[in-house]
């Protein structure tokens, strides 16, 4: 991800913890009668000091302080700052699960401290802000949106609450990045002046450089160029004043403003020049990849415009170099690097990096489809935890109840309440699976429709300038697939016309599949169309894919109460006894049942197979 999420303070107010005295500390370690608080405070300031300098060793003294306080009933609060650091490390380092046990222990630590009469409300809401807003940023890394923005505003509430601005600010300017990074301009300038607003009424310099620098991307892409031009020079003021310390974010600063002159006002020179001041920086400090490979890639663009072909495809190839793992950097230079190859004549390498171009665009789409996959994971074993606990209160309420009633009205009310959660965990999970899929084929879908495509068709203009037919065809073909699985994804027919018309020009365009629509059509809950959209949709390409089928029959079959649904095709068939995993068929029978409905599985090897389901609508 191309955005800088910022650690929210583990002391309320924002602070810059590389001004921790980590000489002095590391003394103090080695005093022969060092007292056992005077051990944990200093092994939890290290952890912190050494966070921008050395993780190795932060990650030691985190250690040091959980052996020191385990199984005690104090130094809770620096035991809950080392579990979460330790989240925050293993995140950074994108091990997920490891970084999701860490929190969860953090917070077991603080929910300790709730009844531990040595802290303050104000300690625990602390501790249970920085928190949340760390586990929004780790869900804000893995693209899951929804669950980052639940937890930011879990640890907003705390920061208004106690009046803490400057953590507030952060965490608008964290969120202002995620829509920036997701393309939403409009929700990106509103949380970016949020930001601003909260920085500027706490008096606070660097938060407010911060998002204006966010605000004149935004104003770039929507071609406010005096506007974004202003606040990209306020943001660099502020750099300028703290180089020293602030080094990466006065060359980012550069950067940007040579974007706005090259791609706002077409002013290469004057990008040059600003861009020649980054470099300067850049080779000056230790700089992140992210921001080495960012500004490479800017001077090959710039070298593009120049028409300076070898110059480009040399500073694209350096680009990549320092860092080939971000898809979306990728994504720009191999562009590049296909139309400078096309300009010089060197059809081969065009070739090469179109089709390197095509594959980094599905493996981001299937990368968010994933990401969008886990968060409903998540979500919905966040609910079946909410359940168990919902069931462990209800039998402790059963109980109490044993006491004052009746064996037998007990076991009636037991039953009664039992059912009743059942049937509310059935309906919760079939429409959360069901809104979850919709949404992000819908999603996914328009990612690849506008934002891909547009990239596509961008480089097919390119290509034809210059008549390479082959590299050209090969795009065309390229453009006119993946606005064909965009479409299929969740058609627009389906709200519009509902589901007999959505099967049938999903068909319509497959050879040899034949569609038949029986009984009296009529709509029915969205949610259920949805569902059998998909499952016919996944049943369908796997018999293309699998069944090696001559002919494929679907037939929908509508009744004032029901919808039945047969695909049956004359392939090489399966053994039904085997598992179904393979072919994706445990998870349509799982959702089929989760509907209340029932699935039929026929199929011999080599006489083809047959697959019905039937759903109450």
């Amino acid at each position: 991800m191309c955005m800088a999420l910022l650690a929210l303070a583990a002391n309320a107010e924002y602070s810059d913890h590389r001004n921790r005295q980590i000489d002095s500390l590391e003394q103090v370690l080695r005093r022969p009668d060092l007292s056992w608080n005077d051990c944990v405070s200093a092994h939890g300031n290290l952890m912190w000091g050494y966070l921008q300098i050395n993780g190795e060793q932060s990650i030691m003294h985190c250690n040091k302080v959980l052996r020191l306080t385990e199984g005690k009933n104090k130094g809770l609060k620096t035991r809950a700052d080392a579990f979460r650091l330790l989240g925050q490390h293993a995140y950074a380092k994108c091990i997920y699960d490891s970084a999701k046990i860490f929190f969860d222990k953090a917070l077991e630590t603080i929910s300790l401290m709730s009844n531990n009469n040595a802290y303050t409300q104000s300690d625990i809401d602390n501790l249970l802000s920085a928190t949340y807003g760390a586990i929004g940023n780790m869900y804000n890394i893995q693209s899951m949106t929804t669950l980052a923005i639940e937890y930011y505003l879990k640890a907003l509430e705390l920061f208004q609450k106690n009046g803490w601005k400057e953590s507030e600010a952060i965490l608008y300017y964290n969120v202002g990045e995620m829509f920036l990074e997701m393309g939403n301009n409009d929700e990106a300038e509103r949380y970016y002046n949020l930001s601003l607003n909260v920085a500027t009424s706490a008096g606070d310099s660097l938060i407010m450089a911060m998002p204006r620098s966010g605000l004149a991307m935004v104003m770039l892409s929507t071609n406010r160029l005096s506007e974004a031009m202003n606040e990209a020079e306020l943001s660099l003021d502020y750099y300028k004043k703290h180089s020293d310390e602030e080094f990466e974010g006065l060359g980012n600063g550069y950067v940007l403003i040579a974007r706005i002159f090259h791609n706002g006002y077409g002013d290469i020179q004057q990008a040059q020049n600003y861009l020649d001041k980054a470099l300067e920086i850049i080779g000056n400090n230790n700089f992140g990849i992210t921001d080495i490979a960012d500004a490479y890639s800017f001077q090959a663009e710039l070298c593009l415009a120049r028409k300076e072909w070898n110059e480009s495809i040399d500073w694209c190839r350096r680009s990549l170099e320092k860092n080939d793992d971000d898809l979306h950097h990728n994504i720009i230079v191999y562009k590049m690097l296909a139309e400078a190859y096309t300009h010089i004549g060197d059809a081969k390498n065009a070739e090469l990096y179109v089709e390197k171009l095509h594959a980094s665009m599905t493996e981001m789409s299937n990368a968010r489809h994933q990401s969008a996959i886990s968060e409903m994971q998540v979500r919905y074993d966040t609910h079946q935890k909410e359940l168990m606990i919902e069931r462990m209160e209800m039998r402790h309420k059963t109980i109490m109840v044993i006491i004052v009633l009746s064996a037998i009205a007990l076991v009636l009310i037991s039953l009664f309440l039992w059912r009743i959660i059942q049937q509310r965990k059935q309906i919760v999970e079939v429409k959360s699976k069901l809104i979850g899929e919709r949404d992000e084929r819908q999603r996914l879908s328009h990612d690849i429709h506008d934002r891909l495509g547009g990239m596509l068709t961008a480089t097919k203009l390119k290509i034809e300038a210059n008549e390479n037919d082959e590299a050209l065809s090969l795009l065309h073909q390229t453009t006119e697939e993946m606005r064909r699985i965009a479409h299929h994804l969740l058609p627009d027919s389906l709200t519009r016309n509902g589901l007999c018309m959505a099967v049938s020009d999903y068909c319509n365009v497959l050879p040899n599949v034949h569609y038949t629509c029986l009984g009296e059509y009529h709509r029915h809950d969205e949610h259920i169309e949805v569902l059998c959209y998909i499952v016919l949709h996944e049943i369908i390409n796997n018999a293309l894919k699998h069944a090696n089928a001559r002919h494929i029959w679907v037939q929908l079959l509508f009744d004032e109460n029901n919808i039945c649904a047969t695909v049956s095709d004359d392939g090489v068939g399966f053994d039904t006894d085997a598992t179904y995993s393979g072919c994706g068929l445990s998870s349509i029978r799982e959702r089929i049942e989760l509907a209340g409905g029932k699935i039929f599985i026929s199929s011999q090897r080599g006489k083809g197979t047959e697959i019905m389901f039937t759903i109450n609508a």
